[in-house]
C-alpha cells in the first residue's frame, strides 16, 4: 500500500513544501514540491510580534499547501520551522496553533541538533559520499557537519545566514560590504575550533541549501550546462568567484537584472556568494557537491525507512534504482534485475576484450535496471526514449556524468548507434574513451536484455571463451532457452563491430 507525505520547511521569508509518494517497501520518490515567499521577520525596534499583515500573507500561503495536499491525498504531514533564539517572535506558538487551525499544518520548530541530524541523514542516505564535510545554509544559520565512513564526527551551529548578513552589512560600495562580511565570517568559521584541523585529502565538500542552488542555477546558466538539474551537480568555486566579481562590480539596483538570480533581494545573493567563497577558503577546497533539500530529505529517510535510523543506507544507488523500479516499473523489477545480473556477469567475463576500468559497472547498472524505462512514454521506440527518462531522472547515489552515460548505453539495448547531435550536447561533461565505452556498454546491455527476453529467468549462467577470432559463449539454463539465444545472435554484428570477434552462442 502506498501513501503520500508532505514536508514542510517554514524559514523568517519562505516557506517550502515537498511531497513524496512512500510504500510499504520503504522506498519513496519525491512527486510534487512548492514555494512560497512569507515575511515573518521582525523589524529593528519593534515589539517582537507578527502582526496581522504577516499572518495572512503566510496562511494565504499555507491555505494554497493545503489545497496541493489534498489533491493528492496526503496521509501524513511533518511541518518544521527554522527560527533562532534571537529572531523568534514572541507570539510564534500562537502563531502555529491558528495556522493547525485554519490550514491543518501542525509546526515544530527544529533544534540545532535535529537540524544537523536531518543533514546527516539526508546527506549520508542519498548521495554516495563516504567522507565529507557539509555546510547547510539557511537564510538566517548554518548547520555543520562531518561525518567519516557513515560515522558522525563533529557538528556546530552558526547563527547567521546570507539574510542575517546582508541585513547587518549594508553600503553603496560593494567593496566595503564583501570586506566587512568576509571578516566576520571568516572570524565565526576560526571560532570553530575542530573546523581548524586539517581535514584531509579524502574529505568531500557537500553544500545545501538555496545560497547554494542559486549560484548553481546561475552558474549552469552561463556555462550553457546541458543537464536542468542542481542536485549533485560539482560547483567549482572558480565559477562562483566569477560571478562573485561580476557582482561586485555593479550596483545592488543593476545587479537585480542580472540572469539567473532568483533570490529576490541581489544583497541576500551577494552575501551567499561572499560565504560560499570563504567556506572554501577556510576548508582548502576548489569545488563542492550540491545537496538539494538536505533536511527534508533526511525528514523523509528517517520517516519512511526506518533502518536508516541505526546506521546509514550502504547501497544509496541499488536502493535509488530499486526506489524507481518500485513505483514506476514494478511489473518488470525481477526483469531489470535479471537483466543486471547477466550484464555485470558478461561484463566480467568480457574485461581481457572491452578493457573498460570498473569506474564503468556504475554505468552498467544504472542503464540495466532502467533499460525498459521508454515505456513510461512510449513502447514503440522505448529504447531511444529510455535516455530522456534517465537523464531527467532524481537518481541518487550517482553523478551528472554517469547518469548521462546510462541514458546512452540504455538508448543502445534494441541496437542502433549514438545520436551525434544528442552526443555533442555533453561534450564539456564526458571525455573521448566514453563514445567507445558506451557502444561496448549498449552491446553488453543488448545481449544481458536478449538472455531475459521471455523474463522467466530462464538463463542462469554464462561461461565465455575466447578463441582466435571468436568469442563463444556458452548458457546454462534451467528451461527452453532457445528463443533467448535467437535474440542474443541478433547482436552478433554490433558485437563483431565493437569487439572485433565473431560470435557463437550455444
Amino acid at each position: 500500500m502506498n501513501e503520500k507525505i508532505a514536508c514542510l520547511m517554514m524559514e523568517t521569508y519562505s516557506v517550502k513544501m515537498v511531497i513524496a509518494n512512500a510504500s510499504q517497501g520503504n522506498f519513496f520518490v519525491v512527486c510534487d514540491s512548492e514555494f512560497g515567499e512569507i515575511n515573518l521577520g521582525l523589524e529593528d525596534g519593534s515589539d517582537y510580534f507578527l502582526k496581522k499583515p504577516q499572518i495572512d500573507l503566510t496562511l494565504g500561503v499555507l491555505k494554497n499547501f493545503r489545497k496541493i495536499c489534498d489533491m493528492h491525498g496526503v496521509n501524513r504531514t511533518f511541518a518544521v520551522a527554522n527560527f533562532g533564539e534571537a529572531d523568534r517572535p514572541k507570539n510564534i506558538f500562537s502563531f502555529f496553533d491558528e495556522v493547525y487551525a485554519t490550514c491543518g499544518f501542525k509546526f515544530a520548530i527544529l533544534t540545532n541538533e535535529e537540524q544537523q541530524s536531518y543533514v546527516f541523514s539526508g546527506v549520508s542516505n542519498g548521495y554516495d559520499i563516504h567522507k565529507s564535510l557539509v555546510f547547510h545554509i539557511n537564510s538566517e544559520s548554518i548547520n555543520i557537519v562531518q561525518f567519516n565512513r557513515r560515522n558522525l564526527l563533529n557538528q556546530a551551529t552558526l547563527p547567521f545566514g546570507p539574510m542575517t548578513l546582508a541585513n547587518m552589512y549594508s553600503d553603496p560600495d560593494n567593496d566595503v560590504v564583501r570586506a566587512k562580511m568576509e571578516k566576520y565570517i571568516k572570524t565565526r568559521l576560526d571560532d570553530i575550533e575542530w573546523l581548524n584541523e586539517p581535514l584531509g585529502e579524502e574529505m568531500e565538500l557537500s553544500c545545501s541549501g538555496r545560497a547554494f542552488t542559486d549560484i548553481t542555477k546561475m552558474v549552469r546558466k552561463y556555462k550553457k550546462y546541458p543537464l536542468k538539474k542542481d542536485d549533485a551537480y560539482e560547483l567549482s568555486f572558480q565559477d562562483s568567484d566569477a560571478i562573485l566579481k561580476q557582482i561586485s562590480e555593479l550596483t545592488l539596483d543593476k545587479a537585480k537584472k542580472i540572469k539567473g538570480i532568483e533570490e529576490p533581494r541581489a544583497d541576500v545573493f551577494f552575501a551567499g556568494l561572499i560565504l560560499a567563497n570563504c567556506i572554501a577558503e577556510k576548508v582548502n577546497r576548489m569545488k563542492c557537491t550540491i545537496i538539494e533539500n538536505a533536511i527534508q530529505t533526511g525528514i523523509f529517510y528517517k520517516e519512511i525507512v526506518p533502518a536508516t535510523l541505526e546506521k546509514p543506507l550502504s547501497d544509496v544507488l541499488g536502493y535509488s534504482l530499486l526506489a524507481q523500479n518500485n513505483f514506476y516499473d514494478y511489473g518488470d523489477a525481477k526483469h531489470n534485475e535479471q537483466v543486471y545480473n547477466l550484464s555485470i556477469l558478461l561484463f566480467k567475463q568480457l574485461r581481457v576484450l572491452h578493457k573498460l576500468p570498473r569506474g564503468y559497472v556504475k554505468v552498467l547498472r544504472i542503464a540495466s535496471f532502467m533499460h525498459d524505462a521508454g515505456k513510461r512514454i512510449n513502447y514503440e521506440n522505448h529504447a531511444e526514449l529510455a535516455y530522456n527518462v534517465i537523464v531527467g531522472s532524481d537518481i541518487k547515489g550517482t553523478n551528472h556524468r554517469d547518469i548521462v552515460l546510462a541514458g546512452f548505453a540504455a538508448s543502445l539495448h534494441k541496437g542502433g548507434d549514438l545520436q551525434p547531435t544528442e552526443w555533442v550536447k555533453y561534450k564539456d561533461l564526458l571525455i573521448d574513451e566514453d563514445i567507445d565505452a558506451v557502444r561496448k556498454l549498449g552491446v553488453i546491455l543488448r545481449l544481458a536484455e536478449a538472455f531475459d527476453r521471455t523474463k522467466k529467468n530462464v538463463i542462469v549462467d554464462i561461461n565465455c571463451d575466447i578463441l582466435g577470432d571468436s568469442v563463444i559463449m556458452k548458457t546454462v539454463a534451467e528451461g527452453d532457452n532457445s528463443f533467448e539465444i535467437q535474440k542474443a545472435l541478433e547482436a552478433a554484428k554490433d558485437f563483431e563491430k565493437y569487439f572485433h570477434k565473431k560470435l557463437e552462442i550455444l
